[in-house]
């Protein structure tokens, strides 16, 4: 056999040449493949395996359109969790507000709050009832059930017997210096009015707490009521002045009508003999009383006043 005559052998091979577009697409696919490991060369690129079906290249790319997919839900529940627990940091910090065994609930600190105050003070941030000045910020309120001592603080409609042991508890009522408090640096607070000038016992910067005033009118009206009925007199000399009942009447219905407590009452507003009643949310007076006594200008207690 003539062997220079016979065709020469052309080695077959089950490997295809890529083009670009699918080389590009399987890079894409793996980016972790480094370019030097391929078997391109000038020409034409061979890859070492089998080429990708069509079928193949569209299950990988819905793989990973679906991975793609799954990361938004991941996101939301990241953001869901974030808002449950910030949530719960919330209500923990409301908890712990309300002092247990006490019924005290924390003010908050409204413009640097506590007795004293500290940090910048907005007139807009004072509660209902508080100073607009800013220099008496209350820490604490609590739950008060109204209790009626009319034994303690109304005199006996018949006679003066009691009427002078009634005053005495009425003026224990007021915090020492009766309410009435020295503020050298008033002119630093412009919310602030001007001083009293007409205070027949004490001079210089003095104000009045408005609930110690309030107090006083209360007393006023209840001790000339009880005067007018045992007596035929009225006021607290039994000399007649209309023109201080007419104030201490507009006082307390301006109070009144400012305060504006909203507590919803049953047929029980008050507390009676079964332990019954509606609660009030109150300032804590023991806490008003200590602010109003480190600035009193004398230690006189007296519901009359001067």
């Amino acid at each position: 056999m003539d062997l220079s005559s016979s065709k020469p052998h052309v080695q077959t091979t089950k490997y295809h040449p890529i083009s670009n577009t699918t080389r590009d697409s399987i890079d894409n696919l793996y980016p972790d493949l480094e370019s030097s490991s391929s078997t391109s060369t000038s020409s034409s690129t061979t890859l070492l395996s089998p080429p990708l079906k069509p079928d193949r290249m569209r299950n990988t790319n819905r793989y990973e359109n679906s991975r793609s997919r799954t990361r938004i839900p991941t996101s939301v529940t990241w953001i869901r969790w974030g808002v449950v627990v910030s949530l719960q940091g919330v209500i923990i910090m409301l908890l712990f507000r309300l002092r247990p065994g006490t019924g005290k609930v924390d003010s908050g600190d409204i413009g640097g709050g506590g007795v004293g105050g500290k940090g910048e003070w907005k007139s807009t941030e004072t509660e209902t009832g508080g100073d607009v000045s800013g220099l008496y910020r209350p820490t604490t309120h609590k739950y008060t059930l109204l209790t009626p001592e009319s034994e303690k603080f109304v005199p006996n409609m018949s006679s003066n017997e009691n009427r002078m042991q009634v005053r005495k508890n009425w003026d224990m009522l007021m915090p020492l210096g009766s309410g009435t408090v020295e503020i050298p640096d008033y002119e630093q607070h412009p919310m602030l009015g001007k001083p009293i000038i007409d205070d027949p016992i004490h001079s210089g910067a003095i104000f009045e707490a408005s609930w110690t005033h309030a107090l006083h009118c209360l007393y006023y009206t209840v001790d000339s009521y009880h005067q007018l009925v045992v007596n035929g007199t009225f006021g607290f000399d039994g000399i007649r002045n209309d023109f201080h009942a007419a104030h201490c009447f507009e006082y307390l219905r301006n109070q009144i009508l400012c305060m504006a407590d909203m507590t919803l009452e049953g047929s029980e507003s008050l507390l009676d003999a079964t332990g019954e009643g509606q609660a009030h949310m109150c300032r804590d007076r023991e806490e008003a009383n200590a602010w109003i006594e480190e600035r009193r200008v004398d230690d006189i207690q007296s519901i009359v006043g001067p």
